[in-house]
């Protein structure tokens, strides 16, 4: 009997030891596989929901949209134009949208009604930025920024999940901890969920992925009547 507790130890530790070689395997799988489909992705387009609770307010905030990704040499230029919804009547605010040019090393975002907005040089971090929101794009550039765990294996109509916590400083002023869920058959990014450094979260899930039909150029660009005030992406 004295042998039993370190046997036991002993059992429980090579198991510890066998999940954990699974889940370096599945994860390396699992980068490899979205790698390579990143490799044939020119561009993507996808619709979105969005629901972002903050700490101040009991109820979620909901919004919805169009997502477009167009790769180029330079880095991927990513858009997303989205509205609010009431909870209550489902009735959508005005539209808004976001760009991240990874080419000119920009976020911009402004009101298509109002016509105003912020542009931000994001400098050196602009890889950091826009690389997790590359959808259909590859998934090792995160490693550069983050620390990746398996969080979960495909089940019950879920994909394979992967939490991400951030080891640049950069980062880490505003992401606490960042989740991905990936499409076990089609390996893109499905949804992402963001906890940031205030402890308010944003869960984003994809559908309707267009892959390689071509996106509107003009997306990209800032109409001239649009009037941006400059910010610094550090504050």
């Amino acid at each position: 009997m004295k042998h039993a507790l370190p046997t036991a130890l002993l059992v429980l530790a090579a198991a510890a030891l066998a999940s954990r070689a699974d889940d370096a395997g599945d994860l390396e799988t699992v980068f490899s596989k979205v790698d390579a489909k990143a490799e044939t992705v020119k561009d993507v387009k996808a619709e979105f929901t969005q629901t972002k609770q903050m700490k101040i307010l009991k109820r979620p905030q909901l919004s919805g949209g169009h997502l477009s990704v167009k790769k180029t040499d330079g880095g991927p230029r990513i858009c997303w134009e989205s509205w609010d919804v009431d909870p209550d009547t489902s009735e959508k605010s005005l539209p808004q949208r976001l760009l991240i040019l990874g080419d000119t090393k920009e976020m911009v975002n402004w009101s298509l009604e109002e016509k105003t907005g912020e542009r931000t040089d994001l400098g050196k971090g602009k890889v950091e930025v826009s690389e997790f929101l590359t959808i259909g794009g590859s998934l090792s550039g995160l490693k550069n920024g983050f620390t990746v765990e398996l969080a979960g294996r495909p089940a019950e109509g879920k994909g394979w999940e992967l939490k991400l916590t951030p080891t640049s400083e950069r980062l880490k002023k505003f992401i606490r901890e960042l989740r991905l869920e990936i499409d076990p058959v089609e390996w893109v990014i499905v949804r992402i969920f963001v906890r940031d450094t205030g402890d308010n979260t944003t869960d984003i899930r994809l559908t309707s992925f267009q892959v390689n039909k071509g996106v509107d150029e003009k997306l990209y660009e800032v109409p001239k009547d649009v009037k941006l005030t400059d910010v610094s992406f550090d504050k």
